[in-house]
């Protein structure tokens, strides 16, 4: 009889290998096709140090562990494209051990609990303009899983309007929040609900509010730096994914972190503002400003709404 949860003792990573490639472990009915354990056999034999280094962390990391249960492709992702262009199969291990690690040491129980659910957990929730209520939600469900480990969601009464995925490394020294993608609405959601949402924040755009949550997460958490993936250094463009996902894009990564007086650091990446800078009341027009007030005071809600929960 196969089993579903990892043992919290008595497994390593060679033992964990040989329990997924026998199918004594089936984290999820994917695992029970003889044909997907195969193919996790021959490319595990294609990287074997990576293989049996991140297994390894999967058995005795506990939010790992845990991880695997929600997310049954987390022994594989090290063989596929991951977070951003460029990462070894070693790399791709690492960004995930140094993931799940941080959860273990991270000391707001909410978050790490948020983070570590497939359910859709509220962080803040606020009503704008027109009485349109706003949430903000975090999940870890293995959506958008080559971009990252955690999905922050947010909605406007019911409709889904925008998702950042992210994980958390080390990156000389410090922690560094990286952004793996950023989509927007669903493409059946009609363009004036974005607008009339966008209206609702005083002239913030969905992905906006969401970074602005994403800046107090990372504040909160200790972490030193956000980063996030240029459009030439997202996963969707490696070889494997560029032709089935080429309709995926359908606005600029490049030119949303521009607006967010980001700098690219690489090919690859952008480094964001920790805290994104506020206009003061003298530098905004005249005509402007009263929906500038309103937009601050909107934004000190969400402060007052995340301090509350850390």
């Amino acid at each position: 009889m196969s089993e579903t949860l990892i043992s919290p003792c008595g497994e390593n990573g060679f033992t964990l290998f040989l329990a997924l490639v026998t199918g004594r472990i089936t984290p999820d009915t994917l695992w029970r096709s003889p044909t997907y354990r195969a193919k996790f056999l021959l490319r595990s034999l294609a990287f074997p140090r990576a293989s049996i280094s991140h297994l390894h962390q999967l058995a005795v990391l506990p939010e790992m562990r845990h991880a695997l249960n929600i997310q049954a492709t987390l022994p594989g992702k090290i063989h596929r494209p991951y977070l951003y262009l460029g990462l070894s199969s070693r790399q791709r291990a690492q960004a995930l051990q140094q993931h799940y690690a941080f959860l273990q040491q991270l000391s707001c129980n909410a978050l790490r609990k948020a983070m570590l659910t497939p359910q859709q957990t509220e962080l803040v929730s606020f009503c704008a303009k027109d009485d349109k209520h706003f949430k903000v939600t975090l999940a870890c469900n293995g959506r958008c899983e080559r971009e990252g480990e955690v999905n922050m969601s947010l909605s406007c009464d019911g409709t889904l309007l925008a998702i950042v995925t992210f994980s958390v490394l080390e990156r000389d020294g410090r922690r560094v929040l990286l952004i793996g993608g950023i989509q927007g609405a669903h493409s059946e959601t009609p363009h004036e609900t974005i607008r009339t949402a966008t209206r609702s924040c005083y002239g913030l755009f969905p992905k906006r509010v969401l970074l602005e949550v994403i800046s107090l997460l990372a504040r909160a958490s200790g972490i030193g730096a956000i980063q996030a993936v240029s459009n030439c250094g997202h996963t969707y463009y490696s070889l494997r994914y560029r032709y089935k996902k080429r309709a995926v894009f359908l606005a600029s990564y490049d030119e949303f972190w521009q607006s967010l007086s980001a700098e690219k650091v690489s090919r690859q990446l952008w480094q964001l503002p920790l805290e994104f800078p506020q206009k003061t009341i003298e530098e905004i027009p005249s005509k402007k400003r009263a929906e500038y007030r309103r937009r601050y005071e909107l934004l000190e809600v969400l402060r007052q709404q995340f301090t509350r929960l850390v």
